[in-house]
């Protein structure tokens, strides 16, 4: 949920800034609880990390946007100087924290989330793209004046000189300022399996660059985890790839230069890049993952997922865990019934204990690889086999390594899975 955090002096004072991926789980923060939970997690972040921070004042910023400013107490720090015992103890523009919570789901006017998800088993992964890897046009929150500067500075970081684009790329331990295809590289290497077919590396470079370029023109950080697109360095592929580096890197790179410039669009703007790892035979509709309809993120057959060892995955959970991140007693005598199914064939509704939750939910709330999952009970706990890994909207990346093996070409791909969409340079 936080992906990123920074400390930065401002007026003799430190200010933490923590940098939130507006993903499915933050979206369904709701209830009287909201507040609670969001201190709570900052709280348990800033511990995690061992964050080093002697100052008051915690920053939530969001789609290159600030949100709210959280005023915590000066706690007694210990032997290492971190902030385990934080207390949040009050908070500037909380009503508008409150509201804008709820509207962070995908939508025609918000085009700034990220939800990709990505599963690439050549690579660790990282929180997962969403996604294929899990956003807005002018999502004017917060008009303070710390909002405007940040918003400024961040738009001088992105800049197009001589034809180049460059951008500014946050990584845990660093900022890198890269040109644009230079980081696509590392992009498509990192997201896609490099012994992918190159039609495929091709379709997927146009995806990273046309979500890198989106995020540019949105004022939208990017990081090296799968929050925005996973990104590994030169020395990075070649560690990964070892005494494959020499071949890899010049197809990837290849496929990268012969996309140059390149970008899908619809009515002439930018599409929502979203992709994922495996689909379960289709693609989904956004609107059964996100609540909102685009034309070009519909339900499509994707006929070669199969072709993913892990496209059948059973994934065993004990009923104290399921109880536990339900928040209800979950048994052997629980009853588990599906409802309805979606228009791509994952769970819909689905009531457990007679309680309604979306599929979507429900693999949020357990981590499953997909809302594609049918229910085995025994003594100990839940098996949830599940079909495919992601949201399920957009790319299937094995499904288009499947097209590009059966002579589909990248152009050709991408049609296929974007409808309506234009390639254009």
């Amino acid at each position: 949920m936080i992906n990123n955090y920074e400390i930065k002096r401002e007026n003799n004072e430190e200010i933490l800034y923590l940098y939130f991926d507006f993903n499915l789980e933050f979206a369904k923060i709701k209830g009287k609880n909201k507040k609670q939970k969001i201190n709570e997690i900052i709280k348990e972040y800033i511990k995690e990390n061992k964050i080093k921070f002697n100052g008051k004042k915690v920053t939530i910023i969001a789609g290159g946007l600030l949100i709210g400013t959280l005023i915590i107490n000066k706690p007694v720090q210990n032997q290492e100087n971190i902030l385990p015992q934080t207390k949040i103890v009050s908070v500037i523009n909380q009503d508008e924290i409150d509201d804008n919570i709820d509207q962070i789901v995908l939508n025609n006017k918000e085009e700034n989330i990220k939800v990709k998800e990505s599963e690439n088993t050549t690579i660790n992964n990282s929180t997962t793209t969403t996604k294929t890897n899990e956003k807005k046009d002018e999502f004017k929150i917060n008009t303070s004046d710390d909002s405007t500067n940040s918003n400024q500075d961040f738009k001088q970081q992105n800049q197009i000189e001589e034809n180049k684009t460059y951008i500014t790329l946050y990584r845990k331990n660093n900022t890198l300022t890269l040109e644009l295809e230079e980081y696509i590289v590392g992009v498509v290497g990192a997201e896609m399996p490099a012994s992918f077919n190159k039609e495929a590396l091709k379709a997927q470079a146009v995806l990273a660059r046309t979500y890198a370029l989106k995020s540019i023109k949105n004022n939208t950080r990017l990081t090296d985890s799968s929050s925005t697109q996973n990104y590994k360095s030169v020395d990075e592929l070649r560690s990964m790839w070892n005494a494959s580096f020499d071949t890899y890197y010049q197809k990837v790179l290849s496929a990268v230069n012969e996309t140059n410039k390149m970008v899908l669009t619809y009515n002439g703007d930018l599409i929502e890049a979203v992709y994922h790892s495996t689909s379960n035979g289709k693609t989904e509709d956004a609107v059964n993952v996100w609540g909102n309809s685009f034309p070009y993120l519909v339900s499509v057959e994707s006929n070669y997922d199969n072709t993913n060892p892990s496209f059948l995955k059973d994934q065993f959970i004990s009923y104290a865990e399921i109880s536990n991140k339900l928040s209800m007693n979950i048994n052997i005598d629980t009853h588990f019934e599906i409802l309805s199914k979606t228009i791509g064939d994952r769970v819909e509704v689905i009531k457990i204990n007679d309680v309604s939750y979306s599929g979507v939910e429900v693999r949020s709330l357990l981590g499953l690889r997909s809302a594609d999952f049918s229910i085995i009970k025994n003594e100990n706990g839940v098996v949830f086999q599940t079909k495919g890994y992601g949201h399920g909207v957009g790319m299937s990346q094995y499904g288009a390594n499947g097209m590009a093996k059966n002579g589909y070409n990248y152009s050709q791909i991408l049609s296929h899975y974007y409808p309506k969409t234009t390639l254009k340079s």
